[in-house]
């Protein structure tokens, strides 16, 4: 079978860009909507417009950012110089979004707009790692090796970036404790992509000719999406990205109103729980991804979920959620493992049908749907919060927050994971098909690699 040859430090040093991007993913994402809404008073509908003018952005940014990589012939590689190019300035970016200028709702509202837009273009480009992954690790078993040591890296930094800030920002209506924490955000992901880059990025010398494609920007958006396995695979990402954005969001208000919290740092104990059992059981999943096969080992994680979120509608104590947490955390980090892992299928035999390797492609367009669901997300909270007389920070007199709360952090995950659940019952790539295609790829890189050292 065929293997990549790196040895186990690359494969650690690589996990570690995992691990940056979930960090500063999480630190990003969980308390933008918090800072803007809470901190700063801009009103839900402002906050709402921004990130609907973001995903527009997004439907170009991310699937060009993806194309180019795939087209990019460098002495050091196709994604490589991206990754340097993105680093320096999300840095930079996840310390001034703290800083906006708050003497009018729209001066604030075009600055948050930037924000995001910047943000979003570096980051697309250190997210390169993902495409990395499904190129330099074929074989199912060294696949599921480096997807064990990504998800649990990536798990330590979205539990970092959940519970660093309950350490700085302490009331969510302190516009202090954000700066601090991106400032600190920004240095501890700065030397976590500093490894990263150094040790882990390498690029496989069989590779080296598939920046030579037939494929035009539009052809080949064209052509990926008449892919059944990767529509199909992109929707269940969108669903998984939906609930985590969902849940990122909402949880510290659901904390607030519905379990009584009012301490941050309690909060982030309560979805600290969430990631470390996810991180206990990343193991149990890796067995069962070898022995199932992707599919249906995702299929149970996606049940185990929806089994464990149902009490939360009904529970009113912080001990009862903490509970509740660490049964949800299995079925969690089930669902964490697989849906970074199975689009690799999808990757490997879409090299079979073209010749070449189009990770950037695939992955500017699931960064895409990953905003997308950001924005699904905001307009859920939203036209909940809108329909309950919650349009402000402090609730109108008479408001249902509690329910509201409970309808959003259980009733649209659900159905989110029915979805999930319909999808996987059409994929197409069973443990049977997946074997299959590793041994066609094995034989077609053998004819690569000859051809790039003839």
């Amino acid at each position: 079978m065929e293997t990549s040859g790196f040895g186990k430090g690359q494969k650690i040093s690589f996990g570690m860009g995992s691990y940056a991007q979930w960090f500063i993913q999480t630190a990003f994402n969980v308390w933008i909507f918090s800072f803007y809404f809470g901190a700063i008073g801009l009103p839900v509908t402002y906050i709402l417009l921004a990130f609907i003018i973001w995903t527009f952005w997004n439907a170009i940014n991310d699937p060009l950012v993806g194309y180019m990589s795939d087209r990019m012939h460098t002495r050091i590689g196709r994604r490589k110089p991206f990754i340097i190019l993105g680093t320096i300035p999300i840095l930079i970016i996840v310390i001034i979004v703290w800083m906006p200028p708050t003497d009018n709702h729209f001066i604030t509202f075009v600055y948050l707009l930037i924000m995001l837009m910047l943000y979003d273009t570096f980051y697309t480009m250190v997210t390169l790692f993902d495409a990395l992954f499904p190129e330099l690790y074929v074989s199912v078993e060294e696949r599921a090796e480096v997807n064990t040591i990504k998800q649990i890296l990536a798990t330590v930094g979205m539990l970092i970036g959940f519970m660093l800030p309950g350490f700085f920002i302490g009331d969510l209506t302190n516009p202090t404790g954000y700066l601090i924490n991106g400032i600190v955000t920004s240095i501890i992901v700065g030397i976590t992509l500093f490894i990263a880059i150094k040790w882990g990025v390498k690029e496989r010398e069989e590779f080296k000719l598939d920046h030579k494609q037939e494929f035009g920007f539009f052809k080949g958006l064209k052509y990926t999406f008449k892919n059944r396995g990767f529509v199909l695979y992109t929707i269940m990402f969108f669903f998984f990205e939906y609930i985590l954005l969902l849940y990122g969001t909402v949880i510290p208000i659901y904390a607030l109103h519905v379990l009584s919290i009012t301490d941050t740092f309690l909060t982030s104990i309560l979805l600290g729980i969430l990631f470390i059992v996810g991180i206990l059981t990343v193991f149990i999943w890796m067995k069962l991804d070898v022995k199932l096969g992707s599919r249906k080992a995702y299929a149970i994680a996606v049940i185990c979920f929806i089994v464990a979120i149902i009490p939360l509608f009904f529970i009113s104590s912080f001990t009862l959620a903490l509970v509740m947490f660490i049964i949800i955390g299995f079925g969690f980090g089930g669902m964490l493992y697989f849906i970074y892992l199975i689009i690799a299928d999808v990757i490997d035999e879409d090299e079979l049908k073209t010749g070449v390797r189009r990770e950037g492609t695939f992955f500017g367009i699931t960064n895409f749907f990953m905003r997308l669901a950001m924005v699904l997300s905001i307009v859920t909270v939203s036209l909940v919060f809108t329909s309950t007389g919650w349009e402000t920070y402090t609730p109108t007199p008479g408001a249902d927050v509690i329910l509201g709360l409970r309808v959003i952090v259980v009733v649209f995950p659900i159905l989110a994971l029915i979805g999930t659940l319909i999808c996987l019952y059409f994929y197409p790539f069973s443990k049977e098909r997946v074997e299959g295609i590793k041994k066609e790829l094995s034989e077609l890189h053998k004819k690569k690699l000859e051809k790039v050292r003839a």
